[in-house]
């Protein structure tokens, strides 16, 4: 078990504490909602490019369902996006509009499409494991044993139907942080605290997480 001095991320001695998700997705929520964790200096800096990307591709990939979304893309976003043009140039040269139609051919209207790149998966799954480490110590004061297995799932039509999201998710236990921001829901076994999660980022399901040991994992 990790103490409230050590680092939840990489184990090392911790100086100073992390927001889960990051605190720029809050703007206006107060410091006594948001969740935060034991962590280090040198953690907290490396997550930040990451996050930065993580909260615009969110932004952008969402603003089309969400006025949070396209609020946080036209101001915030869109600030940072002028501070460091380069990401601004990779991002919206990923993006653009499709016109979007039903299986039976109703047009549902312009919706925005991002391509989604090997490298952007890998940054963005390094986000959400960052977060399900903060979730997991923050639900059950633990870190995640490191020989645990973390599978992101990207929550999308076909694979919420494979694996019947909708309706596990009426079973677990859901904590909402900022109601049109983010939410999270988990169960877990008791004992072993392996567990599934949902993260719900402006009221979408986006991420589903499995948590087990590899004996677990060889199993199935």
């Amino acid at each position: 078990m990790q103490t409230s001095k050590t680092c939840v991320f990489c184990g090392n001695p911790a100086n100073t504490r992390e927001h889960i998700p990051a605190k720029q997705f809050f703007k206006g929520v107060p410091e006594n909602r948001l969740i935060t964790v034991p962590s280090c200096s040198d953690c907290n800096k490396n997550f930040q490019k990451n996050e930065d990307f993580f909260r615009q591709f969110l932004a952008g990939f969402l603003m089309d369902r969400s006025d949070h979304a396209k609020k946080l893309m036209e101001n915030e976003v869109s600030r940072s996006i002028k501070r460091k043009p380069a990401l601004g140039i990779q991002m919206f040269s990923q993006m653009k509009k499709v016109n979007l139609y039903t299986k039976s051919g109703i047009y549902l209207g312009p919706k925005t499409m991002y391509r989604v790149s090997d490298l952007d998966y890998k940054r963005i799954n390094s986000v959400v494991e960052k977060i399900i480490k903060g979730l997991f110590y923050h639900e059950f004061g633990e870190t995640i044993p490191e020989d645990w297995i973390i599978r992101i799932v990207w929550i999308n039509p076909k694979r919420d139907k494979e694996l019947g999201l909708t309706e596990m998710a009426k079973e677990l236990k859901w904590n909402v942080i900022k109601d049109d921001t983010f939410a999270y829901g988990h169960q877990f076994v008791p004992e072993t605290f392996q567990s599934i999660w949902i993260l719900d980022f402006f009221k979408t399901p986006i991420f589903y997480i499995l948590l087990i040991n590899r004996t677990t994992a060889k199993e199935n």
